[in-house]
C-alpha cells in the first residue's frame, strides 16, 4: 500500500511536468502544407501582452502539436517554406481581422522562454514573430541557438529572418486600416471589419490524427486551404507592449522563475504527503 502511494505521487509529479509541455505549448513545422505557430489564446488578444500565455495554432491537425488549435478560416493568407543547415521556417501574410487582432498592434515575438515551456517539435530553439500592423508572420525552428535570432524583436521580421519571402495577396507595407491608427489605437468612429467566418467565440482543437507531409522546395508558395474553425467578432485591444526575446528581460526571467517555483512547490507538497502516508 505504501509503495503504491509513493508510486502514484511520483507519477503525479511527472504528469505535472508533461502537462506543461502538452497543453498547446508545442508547435510544429513540417512543410509548407503542415505548420503551426503561436498566437494569443483569446480572440483579439495583444501579441506582446500574451507572450507568456500564447498557444500553438496549426493549419490542420498535427499529432506533433498536441493541444494546438486550428487557425481561423482565412487568417493565414500565404505560406513560404525555407530550409537551411539545421533549421526550417515559414513566412507569409496574415489577415488580422480573422482573429480580431488590433490593426494598430505592432506585434511581438515568441520563443522558448515565452511562452514558458513552449517548444517546436524536433528542435531545440524557435523564434516566432507576428506583426498585425503590417499583416505578416514568421516562424523558424532551429537546432542551434545562433540560427534563431531572438535578440532583435523590436526590429521586425525582415531583420530577424533576413531576405525571405513575405509576399501574399496584399502589397507590402502597413495595412490600410493601420494607417488610421493614432497612438496605438483607432480613433472613435473608425469602422473595424469583423471576422468573415462569424459564429461562436471559440476555435476548434486539432485532433491527434497523424499527418503525412512532403517537404516543399525552398520558398515555395502554397495556397492555404480554409479550415472549419469558427470565430466571432470582438473589439480589438490596444497595444501597449513589445514582445521580449529569448535573451530576455529581468521581468521575463522573474516570471519564468516564479512559474518554476510554483511547479516545484506543488511537487514538494505531493511528495511530502506521500512520505507522510508511508511513515504513518
Amino acid at each position: 500500500m505504501r509503495a503504491t502511494t509513493l508510486l502514484l505521487a511520483s507519477a503525479a509529479v511527472l504528469a505535472m511536468g508533461a502537462q506543461a509541455q502538452i497543453n498547446g505549448q508545442i508547435a510544429a513545422l513540417d512543410s509548407a502544407d503542415s505548420y503551426c505557430f503561436f498566437l494569443p489564446p483569446m480572440l483579439g488578444g495583444d501579441i506582446a501582452a500574451n507572450e507568456d500565455k500564447a498557444i500553438a495554432f496549426c493549419n490542420k491537425a498535427n499529432s506533433r502539436a498536441p493541444g494546438a488549435k486550428i487557425f481561423p478560416s482565412g487568417f493565414v493568407l500565404s505560406a513560404h517554406w525555407a530550409t537551411g543547415n539545421n533549421w526550417v521556417q515559414i513566412t507569409g501574410q496574415i489577415d488580422p481581422v480573422q482573429y480580431a487582432l488590433n490593426p494598430c498592434d505592432t506585434g511581438g515575438q515568441y520563443d522558448i522562454k515565452a511562452p514558458v515551456g513552449a517548444t517546436c517539435a524536433g528542435y531545440k530553439h524557435f523564434v516566432n514573430v507576428i506583426e498585425p500592423e503590417i499583416g505578416v508572420y514568421g516562424m523558424r525552428c532551429c537546432q542551434e541557438k545562433a540560427d534563431c535570432d531572438v535578440t532583435h524583436s523590436t526590429y521586425g521580421v525582415k531583420r530577424i529572418y533576413g531576405d525571405y519571402d513575405f509576399s501574399g495577396p496584399r502589397a507590402d507595407g502597413p495595412l490600410p486600416l493601420s494607417l488610421k491608427c493614432v497612438n496605438g489605437s483607432l480613433p472613435a468612429g473608425v469602422e473595424v471589419p469583423t471576422p468573415s467566418s462569424g459564429g461562436s467565440n471559440t476555435t476548434s482543437t486539432a485532433s491527434t490524427t497523424s499527418t503525412t507531409s512532403t517537404v516543399a522546395s525552398t520558398k515555395t508558395l502554397t495556397t492555404v486551404a480554409n479550415t472549419t474553425s469558427t470565430i466571432s467578432s470582438a473589439a480589438p485591444q490596444k497595444t501597449t507592449e513589445s514582445a521580449g526575446s529569448e535573451a530576455g528581460t529581468d521581468n521575463k526571467v522573474s516570471q519564468n522563475a516564479a512559474s518554476g517555483k510554483d511547479v516545484m512547490m506543488a511537487a514538494t507538497a505531493i511528495l511530502a504527503a506521500a512520505v507522510g502516508l508511508i511513515m504513518a
